[in-house]
């Protein structure tokens, strides 16, 4: 399907055009000129291709994903100006990477409008087969389906567009419960219209839709006080079981490519936007943005000041295998990095070239690179890395069938389970040898399985829906706050050397520290708390959209299907 990227652009916006400053601004749906484009099986596949390019998906992928995905969460340390926003919970409604979020979203939903509305009538009076129609109609409705679930995640009440003509002042807020039902409705469509298996790798399949109403189910569910938890809890569990039972995918062994452009479309991923080396916005920006320096990939970098928090690194157990991928610590070395080897300290030698940042630990996963080391595909020229960047992969599935296992109690014991359970760990180096999981085991194991990925605020939200306290309490036990201050006083050898963190997360300060001169890193203790309320839980609407559409300040209603 990449072959065909290269192409895509142009079809895509003279089709489906959604402007990166205003929301919901598209090209009106013409029926002259989609007459004239839709005149063959080819020309229908190009365009439904474009709805998996990151071309289409940049304004969400580029920055607001890992911003709110994994700073939201407490994953990810950074604090530069409106990007540290995210991890302070600061943000307001006229943050710029907020804004890009909510655009970006819909501009994959007004892509999937286009084809859904335009196509059909336009591909038949061109003698293009019901097959092939109905096979783009679902690969549509599944991928508007993921935009709105995400959407509804961030911003709970938002508006269901399905044409893309409608004017600004027509534009009000649905309430969550009427979008679950939008998403269920699109998704169902898809599963009984999508083929097992992709015609070309990459695209949706039946086991996308499945497993995606897995989720869906789940997060229903989740709200306890709703009648149909139960329900959803066991609607969940089949879907996510029909998927380990009867689809024949298995989770990709090899961790050291799981992130590289070599595994794209791998035998676990059901969902991933397509990152090609076509430019910037068509590929992977995580390459230059999350890399600590330009030793890493020869090219660009700014990730110097970004790192897994102290919370998460704590969340590892020891010898898993996830942690060497997931984050760089020090004496870490990396065959595939730095143009063929790259080693890991938190100082280098002439103490300028490499400092240490706050969390002693800069990002790994998605980060690939040198062109070298990555068979010419590190965009290290226009942050346009080829690899793909999941949204849905089948341990995430396996993780869904613990969850709705488990449903409102506390653990589960269930024969699967705990085999699937065991099954990712397995990969990790870890075994399981309890005979139950209990709901915090499980959402410790997702934390570090998806870690850095930009789903771990979607778990979070699960748990506020089942419990604000527990959530607030989860997200505010990690003391985000915490970060690391270096003493000068060491060379740069003693600052690397083993057992420089004086035995683990030390808050000894220089001048009480027994050991000498003191501390080489110790905790900050000058910082103020970080504290998360439940108000941070929703992002605002953009201010830009409030402007621009002031009908989306009313009350949400429900959505007349």
């Amino acid at each position: 399907m990449k072959n065909i990227f290269k192409i895509i652009s142009l079809s895509a916006l003279l089709l489906t055009t959604a402007s990166c400053e205003d929301f919901l601004t598209v090209v009106p749906e013409d029926q002259q000129v989609l007459e004239t484009y839709y005149t063959s099986e080819a020309a229908v596949n190009a365009n439904t291709a474009s709805l998996y390019s990151a071309f289409v998906w940049q304004e969400f992928g580029m920055n607001f994903m890992w911003m709110a995905g994994d700073e939201l969460a407490g994953d990810l340390f950074y604090t530069y100006d409106q990007e540290g926003q995210f991890y302070y919970m600061t943000f307001q409604n006229g943050n710029t990477f907020l804004t890009q979020g909510w655009n970006g979203l819909y501009r994959v939903i007004s892509y999937c409008n286009n084809i859904i509305n335009g196509m059909p009538d336009a591909a038949r009076k061109n003698g293009v087969s019901e097959a092939v129609i109905s096979r783009a109609l679902a690969e549509s409705r599944c991928v508007r389906g993921i935009a709105y679930y995400l959407l509804t995640e961030y911003w709970k009440d938002v508006p269901i567009i399905t044409n893309n003509n409608i004017s600004g002042g027509q534009i009000i807020r649905h309430t969550q419960k009427s979008v679950y039902e939008f998403i269920r409705q699109d998704l169902e469509f898809a599963r009984n219209n999508l083929p097992s298996s992709p015609f070309q790798l990459g695209r949706c399949t039946r086991w996308t839709a499945t497993g995606m109403l897995a989720k869906l189910h789940l997060t229903m569910a989740s709200h306890l006080a709703d009648g149909s938890s139960s329900e959803n809890f066991e609607k969940s569990k089949n879907y996510a079981h029909e998927i380990i039972k009867n689809s024949n995918l298995s989770l990709y062994n090899d961790l050291s490519t799981m992130f590289y452009p070599s595994a794209n479309n791998n035998s676990e991923s059901l969902f991933a936007i397509q990152c090609t080396n076509d430019g910037y916005g068509y590929g992977n920006g995580r390459n230059i943005s999350q890399s600590r320096n330009a030793l890493i990939n020869l090219g660009s970098s700014w990730g110097s000041g970004k790192g897994p928090t102290l919370s998460l690194q704590e969340t590892f157990e020891n010898n898993d295998a996830r942690r060497y991928y997931t984050y760089m610590r020090n004496g870490d070395y990396y065959s595939n990095l730095g143009g063929g080897g790259y080693s890991y300290y938190n100082f280098s030698e002439d103490e300028s070239t490499e400092t240490s940042n706050e969390m002693l630990a800069h990002v790994r996963k998605y980060i690939v690179g040198a062109n070298s080391d990555c068979d010419g595909k590190g965009g290290v020229s226009n942050q346009d890395a080829g690899n793909n960047l999941y949204l849905l992969r089948l341990a995430d599935v396996y993780m869904c069938y613990v969850e709705a296992c488990i449903g409102s109690g506390t653990s589960t014991s269930d024969a699967t389970a705990l085999s699937v359970f065991s099954e990712v760990r397995s990969r990790a180096g870890l075994s399981w040898t309890k005979s139950s999981i209990s709901y915090d085991e499980l959402i410790k194991e997702r934390r570090v399985e998806f870690a850095l990925e930009s789903i771990n605020f979607f778990d979070i939200k699960r748990m506020s829906y089942r419990n604000m306290s527990s959530a607030l309490n989860y997200l505010n036990g990690m003391s985000r706050e915490r970060q690391y201050v270096s003493n000068g006083q060491y060379s740069w050898q003693e600052r690397n050397a083993d057992g420089a963190y004086h035995g683990g997360f030390t808050e000894l300060n220089p001048s009480s520290d027994p050991k000498g001169k003191g501390s080489i890193f110790y905790i900050n203790q000058d910082v103020s708390k970080i504290l998360i309320t439940e108000s941070n839980l929703v992002l605002p609407i953009p201010a830009e959209t409030v402007t621009k559409t002031p009908t989306i300040t009313k009350d949400p209603v429900d959505y007349q299907f």
